[in-house]
């Protein structure tokens, strides 16, 4: 019984390890994907969601309504509009067959920055 919850432990913590090691969102680590954007929304915790047009996948801006952006802005100056995108390529015990959410690390709309963490 004593081997069962020491197996049971050591994988507990092999999960928090893999869970807990931080994304790399450097520009070698991410991929690009360009799209229009169908809509801007709130999302989380003060999160920018953006959905792009025929793509199941949204992309946010984590705490974006906390570091400048205004959702009526945001609206009228991107929906509609065609951008560039860069989310990191990861891997989370927490979801391991993907997720429905992306973590936007760089946005460019008609070749202006307007969100980076590079």
């Amino acid at each position: 019984m004593k081997k069962v919850i020491y197996i049971i432990v050591v994988l507990f913590v092999a999960f928090l390890f893999f869970a807990l090691i931080p994304i790399n969102n450097s520009k070698e680590n991410s991929i690009e994907v360009t799209g229009t954007i169908k809509s801007v929304q709130e999302g989380g915790v003060k999160d920018v969601v953006f959905e792009l047009e025929n793509n199941p996948i949204k992309y946010y801006i984590n705490r974006g309504f906390e570091n400048g952006f205004e959702l009526t802005k945001t609206k009228k100056d991107l929906e509609g509009k065609k951008i560039k995108l860069f989310y990191a390529d990861s891997w989370t015990p927490l979801a391991p067959f993907g997720l429905q959410y992306k973590h936007i690390s760089h946005l460019v709309v008609h070749d202006s920055v307007v969100y980076n963490e590079w």
